[in-house]
C-alpha cells in the first residue's frame, strides 16, 4: 500500500496546513496519508478558552469538510489531527476519511499533564474499516501504552497509525517495539518546527518512519525539517513469524 507520510511545521492556520498538503498529493500518488497530530492548528495555546476558539467540530467542521474534498479528489485515506469540539469538551482527535467518505475518529485516551490543562480525555479506542482494512489509529503519548495497540490488534487491526508531536526520541523507539511485538506495521508521523507560549517553547524533532511487521524502518524522514515520503506498506491479514504460525491465538491466552 502507498502511504504517504507528510511532517511539517503546523502553523496555527488551517488553512496554510491544508494548502500545504494540497501541493504534495498533486505531485505523489498515494492510497493513505498521515499527517502529525493537531496537524491543523498547531500544539500550544496559552488556556483553553484560546483553544476552543480555534476548535473545530467533525465532521461538520471547515478541516473535515476540506479533507473530505482532498480525498475524493486524489481516491485515497487521510488521516490528519486537529483540535474537535463538542458541547463544551476540547478533544485531541484524530480524523479519519476515505475517497469523499468520513470513515471516524479517535480522540487521544493518555495526555500529557500539559495537555490536561487544555483538553477532555478521550475514552473509546475503536478500530476503522477501510475497503477492508482494518486500522487503528493512536495519537502520541498512547503509544507509550502497549494496552492501546494490543486492544487494537486484538479487534483486528491490519495497520497501527500514530500522529504525534514530540521532541525527544522515546516515541521514535517506541514505535519500532509497538510493530515488532504485535507483528503489524506501523506508521509515525511526527510534526516539525518551533512553538512557544509564555513559560514554555516546544522544538518538534521530525524523524517521522515506517516499521514493517518484523521490526524493520522501512521509510525514515530527516530530522527537524519538512519531509514527505512515499512507502510501499505490506498488510499481512495472518500474524505469524518463524517461531508462531498463530499469534493471535497467544494472545488470547491472556484473556
Amino acid at each position: 500500500m502507498k502511504t504517504g507520510i507528510l511532517q511539517f511545521d503546523v502553523t496555527h492556520n488551517p488553512g496554510e496546513n491544508i494548502k500545504l498538503l494540497k501541493s504534495y498529493l498533486g505531485k505523489n500518488r498515494c492510497e493513505l496519508v498521515l499527517l502529525p497530530e493537531l496537524s491543523m492548528c498547531g500544539y500550544l495555546f496559552q488556556s483553553r478558552n484560546q483553544l476552543m476558539d480555534i476548535s473545530e467540530s467533525v465532521p461538520q467542521g471547515p478541516s473535515t469538510r476540506a479533507m473530505l474534498r482532498l480525498s475524493a479528489e486524489h481516491s485515497c485515506t487521510i488521516v490528519f489531527g486537529l483540535a474537535e469540539k463538542e458541547s463544551q469538551n476540547i478533544y485531541n482527535t484524530a480524523v479519519i476519511v476515505s475517497k469523499g467518505r468520513y470513515i471516524g475518529r479517535y480522540r487521544k485516551i493518555h495526555l500529557s499533564d500539559f495537555e490536561k490543562k487544555l483538553f477532555d480525555r478521550g475514552k473509546e479506542n475503536p478500530v476503522f474499516d477501510v475497503d477492508g482494512m482494518k486500522i487503528g489509529v493512536q495519537i502520541c503519548f498512547d503509544l507509550w501504552f502497549p494496552e492501546i495497540s494490543r486492544e487494537q490488534i486484538r479487534n483486528g487491526a491490519d495497520i497501527l497509525l500514530v500522529p504525534a508531536n514530540f521532541g525527544g526520541r522515546t516515541t521514535y523507539h517506541i514505535s519500532k517495539i509497538r510493530a515488532i511485538e504485535n507483528l503489524t506495521p506501523l506508521v509515525l508521523c511526527n510534526r516539525t518546527g518551533h512553538e512557544s507560549i509564555p513559560g514554555m517553547n516546544a522544538d518538534f524533532l521530525g524523524k517521522s518512519s515506517a516499521v514493517d511487521s518484523r521490526g524493520n524502518r522501512i521509510c525514515t524522514l530527516s530530522e527537524g525539517h519538512e519531509d514527505f515520503r512515499v512507502c510501499d506498506i505490506s498488510l499481512c491479514k495472518k500474524k505469524s513469524n518463524v517461531i508462531c504460525s498463530d499469534f493471535e491465538r497467544e494472545i488470547k491466552l491472556h484473556y
